[in-house]
């Protein structure tokens, strides 16, 4: 006896009729009907045949996909506020900057283990070599796997951690992110105010036990030799914090984009 909703079956070119009496799909020689038996009652009812079945868990897997992702761009948006900063990742890589990129996936890889063991990496180096492009693909690839990370420039983080309104929510943001990216530090007013804000912004990572990333400027000498105890407090600790093996990573030599800048102007003439 046919079920009911056999009726709305529709039979596709190529379909057809199996010794027992079901049908087949034309392209995979699947079955697409089965039979059950309810109450001494044999009943026909329809089934996906395999090419439909691996049809549906494509589809299913491209939604999956799109879910996961959708929530990844909304985490990247909130993870990193610089809309260009969101384009920097490995698969932008073009060579350039080798030394960096190779510290930067070495941190990406044993992740789980630095952050157990709160160590983070400092990038140093002059303007144009690389260091923030790298920290962005560490950023970028952890947040790809799930983890909570913060990127923020030093000026605009000063700014909300001296606004009474949105001081509470930067020092909590800053104690729980899996990970947090102070870029262009050491590049503000070396001010009173700026540097109380500073020191107790480093000194909340640090009791979180998390790991942090730097990129900066600075030179060796300079974070070694401070001017004043105030900033020799803030290196010191930024210094045992950014300890794991591959720290300091520092990167020497002219500024990548003003080679590019050059290869550009030579495709031009």
């Amino acid at each position: 006896m046919a079920n009911n909703s056999m009726r709305n079956m529709v039979i596709a070119e190529g379909d057809y009729t199996g010794e027992d009496g079901l049908l087949y799909c034309g392209k995979c020689n699947t079955p697409r009907q089965t039979s059950i038996e309810i109450s001494g009652n044999r009943l026909v009812v329809g089934c996906l045949c395999r090419c439909e079945t691996e049809r549906k868990e494509r589809e299913e897997a491209a939604k999956k996909e799109e879910r996961r992702r959708k929530i990844i761009e909304c985490r990247r948006e909130r993870c990193i506020s610089d809309p260009a900063y969101r384009q920097l990742n490995f698969a932008a890589d073009n060579g350039s900057c080798a030394k960096a990129v190779e510290a930067a996936r070495w941190y990406v890889e044993n992740f789980e283990q630095l952050k157990a063991e709160n160590k983070g990496l400092m990038f140093m180096g002059t303007v144009g070599t690389g260091k923030t492009f790298a920290a962005c693909c560490i950023a970028n690839e952890l947040i790809e796997r799930g983890y909570d990370v913060w990127v923020t420039t030093m000026l605009p983080l000063l700014r909300s951690a001296g606004n009474f309104t949105a001081c509470e929510g930067v020092f909590e943001r800053v104690q729980k992110v899996d990970l947090l990216v102070l870029d262009d530090f050491g590049t503000t007013k070396n001010s009173e105010r700026n540097m109380e804000l500073l020191f107790e912004i480093i000194d909340t990572r640090a009791r979180s036990g998390k790991p942090m990333i730097i990129t900066t400027n600075l030179i060796p000498a300079e974070l070694k030799e401070p001017p004043n105890l105030s900033l020799a407090r803030i290196y010191d600790r930024v210094i045992s914090m950014c300890s794991s093996e591959k720290s300091p990573v520092v990167l020497n030599g002219e500024s990548i984009r003003k080679i590019e800048s050059r290869g550009k102007h030579k495709a031009l003439s």
